[in-house]
């Protein structure tokens, strides 16, 4: 997906990192050079480098860079340097390979002049243009050197440009929480270069993050207004962007029809303004919406469509997508041959790009037309490698949401930090002021001291609540509250040492909802957050004092029951197993019936936490293997 929005990303990407520098021309065209004073090209140059052009639109930023190229004063090397680090920036460059020699030899020219600044600006032309030809992952080595160049200097602007830049690709890489990391680092460099405001990219950026790590409603709300802002300053090319990411929000989020409104919206405002390349990478979000609703012909002309402008362009980033959507139409069409052809030929090119999301969708549908086909073998070994696929793309979106969780608190905790010391710093300065002007205000001075202290115990008494609050949400499932993973296996490793100390039994139970996923399906995935809920509510009434119920992942949870031998624990289990058939749900459906299959174990001398788990799993495995509904030890 990214790539389909590759001239806005890019675009908006590289003026952030404004800055310049030599006369030639990509398109190979001369024109005679005036040279007006140096002042005249500082003056540009300053527009083109400072905070303001962070907001200007495209074409107001290219009209300065040829203003530049123009005013250039012939001989003037320093000059020279910066307009070469800046002109790599320029819409001109459409062979993305001539861009990056350009951009090199701006970096090369910086370098032995000593120019950090414009060193840094050339990298960052390196960084697109990298990522055109080799992909994010390739760019991101690139950007790690941006920062590296500008973590110890005084060019803060710059520092919160390359980590905007950093967090992008970290995003698209799926390392979500990284990216906001990198994100608010930048968010801190832009206020040390003294803007006062927020940066409309880096805030885009963060909302795509948010969107990417499933947080869809805050990345709604933002593109939501963007859209509107973006209207008024009449940047249609951000309006298109936002749209586009709206587009993506609603198709990720289960909401096809929402999607084709905003991508067809989208196509709209490209053709209005002359934007046929905005327009084609619209309309491959909107097949997409199209083949969730089963418009397959319409999916197609849009494909047809979008892949007549990207050849004219000789635009090929989109290849991978075009094919597989493709594949996906036809197969909706009953032309499984013809889709599987497709799919042949976007699977190097996906494997080649790294996109994990796409490859699994691509062995999903690969799976369903070689089911169609007759070919069994074949699809059962592309539903593995989709089902496997799409495990390890769900606990890595885990991982990023415990990460973020993580990383959110720190930084809280750091800007707290901050705000006390800076707080105390103020207060003691105020303190020493008003005691060395007048000596009869050492009695307020000594009040406002105690009223400081308690201000600052009340600020401590908060953060120690803030605190334990976010300990508890740590170690408590958000959804069903109960116990967390990580709390579950803290609590079973407790248990089994204590049970080790005591001589006395300890027991596991894991229990996985059967035919889940077939719920979700048929009800949506509010109604299964609402199975869930009532199931771990039914449980939570059966378990005794010190039995304790966490959820390990999805739809599978683990009971601890201390003081629990087989037999009390296949007791417990039976428990729950008569909790889980007795469940009624009329507000989902009176028909629906819940039902769980259940591993039991038994700690043996010598287990540790990773040994009863396992046997308690090949319990539950047993249990699946068997029929479902039914307990196996």
């Amino acid at each position: 997906m990214t790539r389909l929005l590759r001239r806005a990303s890019l675009l908006l990407a590289l003026m952030l990192a404004a800055s310049v520098g030599v006369a030639a021309q990509p398109s190979g065209q001369h024109a005679e050079a005036v040279s007006p004073s140096a002042s005249r090209f500082d003056a540009v140059f300053a527009e083109v480098i400072g905070p303001g052009s962070m907001d200007m639109t495209w074409e107001d930023y290219e009209a300065r860079l040829q203003q530049l190229r123009v005013l250039l004063p012939q001989g003037d090397r320093k000059r020279e340097v910066q307009f070469r680090s800046v002109y790599c920036t320029s819409e001109r460059w459409e062979d993305p390979k001539q861009g990056l020699a350009y951009a090199d030899e701006a970096q090369r020219r910086a370098q032995a002049a000593g120019d950090l600044a414009s060193r840094a600006r050339a990298q960052f032309c390196r960084i697109g243009y990298v990522q055109e030809l080799e992909g994010a992952g390739k760019a991101l080595g690139e950007a790690d050197r941006m920062v590296g160049m500008l973590e110890n200097s005084t060019e803060s602007q710059l520092l919160g440009e390359a980590l905007t830049e950093r967090g992008s690709l970290l995003s698209q890489q799926g390392e979500q929480a990284k990216a906001l990391l990198d994100f608010q680092r930048a968010r801190a460099s832009f206020r040390a270069a003294g803007i006062d405001h927020e940066i409309d990219t880096l805030m885009l950026w963060i909302a795509i993050t948010y969107r990417r790590i499933g947080d869809w409603a805050q990345a709604e709300r933002y593109f939501t207004r963007s859209v509107e802002r973006m209207q008024d300053k009449q940047d249609w090319d951000r309006v298109i962007t936002d749209l586009v990411q709206l587009g993506y929000l609603y198709d990720e989020s289960g909401n096809a029809e929402k999607a084709k409104a905003s991508f067809a919206r989208a196509i709209e405002v490209a053709l209005a303004h002359k934007e046929p390349l905005s327009a084609a990478n619209a309309r491959v979000g909107l097949a997409a919406a199209q083949v969730s609703l089963g418009e397959h012909d319409d999916a197609l002309a849009n494909l047809a469509q979008a892949r007549t402008v990207f050849e004219a362009e000789n635009r090929h980033g989109n290849d991978d997508m075009l094919l597989l959507l493709t594949g996906q139409a036809l197969a909706g069409k009953g032309q499984h041959q013809k889709a599987l052809a497709n799919y042949a030929q976007a699977l190097p090119l996906i494997e080649k790009d790294g996109n994990q999301r796409y490859l699994a969708l691509l062995y999903q549908a690969r799976a369903a037309s070689q089911e169609a086909l007759g070919n069994a073998a074949q699809a059962l070994a592309d539903y593995k490698r989709y089902s496997a696929l799409q495990t390890s793309l769900q606990g890595k979106m885990r991982l990023e949401q415990s990460r973020l969780l993580e990383y959110e608190y720190e930084i809280r905790k750091r800007e707290f930090e901050n705000h006390r010391l800076r707080a105390e710093a103020s207060t003691r300065k105020s303190q020493l002021q008003a005691l060395e002007r007048v000596r009869h205000w050492q009695t307020l001075a000594l009040l406002l001291g105690v009223l400081l202290v308690a201000v600052l115990g009340a600020l401590a008494l908060r953060q120690r609540k803030r605190t334990r609050r976010l300990r508890t949400l740590a170690m408590t499932d958000p959804l069903t509250e109960v116990a967390s993973r990580r709390a579950i296996e803290k609590i079973a490793e407790r248990a089994l040492a204590e049970a080790a100390q005591l001589q006395a039994p300890v027991s596991v139970l894991l229990l996985d909802l059967d035919h889940f996923k077939t719920i979700n399906d048929r009800y949506g995935h509010a109604a299964g957050d609402e199975v869930l809920r009532a199931t771990t509510q039914a449980w939570q009434a059966q378990l005794r004092g010190r039995d304790r119920l966490g959820r390990i992942g999805g739809e599978e949870f683990a009971v601890v029951c201390m003081d629990a031998n087989r037999e009390q624990a296949l007791a417990i289990a039976g428990r729950l197993l008569a909790a889980t058939r007795s469940l009624e749900l009329p507000g989902i459906d009176s028909a629906l019936h819940v039902r769980t299959s259940i591993g039991v174990a038994e700690a043996h001398p010598g287990d540790n936490r990773a040994t009863l788990f396992a046997r308690a799993d090949a319990a539950l495995y047993r249990a699946k293997q068997q029929g479902r509904d039914r307990v196996e030890e």
